[in-house]
């Protein structure tokens, strides 16, 4: 599994190509983003990169939410892309994944 970490809202375009290049390079790699930190708060707007995560989602990206970094942003997790997920802190959800032997990147 490779694993996307995004804790920055401005760097949803570079980890969208990451993930793009993956899919296309290894269509049968398991890809994960965890996104913590500020980042959420550019997927909560419906724009372009909302679409695009909630596009890749449908084609089995999995996306995860620090519940922390959405309540100290004062984001309600109902609100979140569609069909992503909730993990009640980031940086243990890492941990675990890597732990499991998934690739860290960090675009």
């Amino acid at each position: 599994m490779l694993l996307f970490h995004i804790d920055d809202a401005g760097r949803w375009p570079n980890l969208l190509a990451n993930v793009r290049n993956a899919a296309a390079a290894d269509p049968d790699q398991a890809l994960r983003v965890i996104a913590n930190g500020q980042s959420p708060v550019s997927l909560w707007a419906h724009g372009h990169w909302r679409r695009e995560i909630e596009e890749r989602i449908s084609a089995g990206l999995c996306v995860d939410f620090c519940e922390n970094s959405l309540r100290n942003m004062g984001l309600d997790p109902s609100a979140r892309p569609a069909g992503s997920n909730l993990v009640p802190a980031g940086v243990i959800a890492i941990a675990q994944a890597q732990a499991a032997g998934a690739f860290y990147l960090k675009p």
